[in-house]
């Protein structure tokens, strides 16, 4: 009898796996087949981005948490793939703590539904040893398209495990031009007074909020607001608590309010410890850097240095926070001209700029430009809500004593402004200098093209 019950109890449990694994393949057969659905019927508006498509390569989609990656697959999906694809979001959460051995089972359910070489995987970097499958897979033959909502993480991973086997595309939130085409506004050159005044709505719009892609297509402010404390959060608890196992929330919690406060600032450790203590808050020099580098790594925030020909250690930076973030600022309403500045930043980025690399800022005594392009194309930016005599005199000669304590000779000069626009001249020994004065619009929409 003894025997009998020990047997039963055997029997018991490999009946238990079996139906454990017929569950399992119900479930995954359901996610794919969602998924799948899913991009047939996503109303997709397509970014003014492309990608590369060598098949040996693997394609590496990052950017910020919901700042159009999906959409951007579906995008490539759509002009590239047809019907000839599989996709399938890891952040389902019917595939929470999926492990390895499960995503093989997954990727034959996959293939027995629809057989491709084409993969599509979103936001892959949540699944544990994710880099050793997709290079086998690459090794394979498949031909794979992956996303991740991290800069230097991703990045990371990528560098030790894909090993020159991958092409690397960022997608951020959208530029000026690509929220006018979610708004179905025509871009040309010339406006009558109507359209120009629609152009400038458009604009207010893109100035207080941004341009994630969802915010872009909802038109009540009020939601707009609340959807972008739902993707605040959603960056701070997924790609920054979680990701890097923080325990003390309270204290990283006060930091990243102190640091939204700081948008288009000069920031420091000893400024940021000091504005710390004015809430209670004490963090060490050392968590402090490892808490801006988590925070930069997923694109909440950037730090931009000062431009110098030494290298040196950099103790201040200039912090811009991404799309919309500025709306939780204590001084939001007061700060048109620091919002436009994180605007042109921004612009910037999207365009390809990279903060620290070909991107600064430039601070010297008494005097302080925006940004320096500096590349084979040299260039100087100010940024000024609103020109007068005062001001205008000011910009002019911050870019003066750059040219001259840089040694710029070839230097594009401009001062984007809300609306005013004209043309100033600076002469410097025997050289002169043009400075087009100009409309965030017409640079968004012209000369960054």
């Amino acid at each position: 009898c003894k025997g009998l019950n020990t047997l039963s109890n055997i029997l018991d449990i490999k009946l238990s796996k079996v139906s454990s694994m017929i569950d399992k393949k119900i479930l995954f057969e359901e996610v794919v087949l969602d998924n799948l659905n899913m991009v047939e019927k996503a109303n997709v508006i397509d970014r003014d981005k492309d990608i590369k498509l060598l098949s040996n390569k693997i394609k590496v989609i990052y950017g910020v948490r919901i700042g159009g990656k999906t959409y951007f697959l579906f995008q490539i999906i759509n002009k590239h793939f047809k019907d000839d694809f599989i996709y399938i979001n890891f952040e389902d959460e019917r595939l929470i703590n999926i492990n390895a051995n499960e995503l093989n089972e997954l990727l034959k359910i996959a293939l027995s539904i629809k057989n491709t070489k084409n993969l599509f995987f979103d936001e892959i970097q949540s699944v544990d040893n994710w880099d050793k499958f997709v290079r086998r897979l690459n090794d394979s033959g498949f031909n794979i398209f992956i996303t991740g909502s991290s800069s230097k993480l991703l990045s990371k991973e990528i560098a030790t495990s894909l090993r020159g086997r991958s092409l690397k595309t960022e997608v951020l939130p959208l530029n000026f031009k690509e929220f006018l085409k979610f708004k179905n506004f025509e871009i040309k050159k010339r406006y009558s007074t109507i359209e120009k005044a629609e152009l400038l709505k458009y604009l207010n719009e893109f100035i207080k909020f941004g341009g994630f892609p969802e915010i872009a297509l909802v038109e009540d402010e009020e939601i707009k607001k609340d959807i972008l404390k739902e993707y605040l959060d959603s960056i701070f608890y997924r790609d920054v608590v979680e990701r890097h196992n923080i325990r003390n929330i309270k204290e990283i919690k006060v930091l990243r309010n102190v640091l939204i406060n700081l948008f288009a600032n000069e920031v420091s450790i000893k400024k940021i410890t000091n504005l710390l203590k004015e809430f209670n808050t004490k963090i060490s020099r050392e968590c402090i850097y490892n808490y801006l580098e988590y925070f930069g790594d997923a694109y909440l925030i950037f730090l931009l240095n000062n431009f110098s020909y030494k290298t040196k250690t950099v103790s201040n930076s200039k912090l811009y926070v991404i799309d919309g973030m500025w709306n939780f600022s204590l001084s939001f309403s007061k700060n048109k001209g620091r919002i436009l500045e994180n605007i042109v930043f921004l612009e910037l980025r999207k365009k390809g700029f990279i903060e620290n690399e070909n991107l600064f800022y430039v601070k010297g005594k008494n005097y302080e430009v925006d940004f320096l392009i500096f590349d084979k194309n040299r260039e100087l930016i100010q940024v000024c809500y609103e020109l007068n005599e005062t001001n205008k005199d000011r910009e002019i000669k911050a870019f003066e004593k750059a040219i001259k304590d840089l040694n710029l000779k070839d230097v594009k000069l401009k001062i984007i402004t809300y609306n005013d626009e004209g043309i100033e001249k600076l002469n410097i020994d025997d050289k002169e200098y043009l400075i087009e004065i100009i409309p965030f619009w017409k640079w968004s929409l012209f000369s960054l093209s």
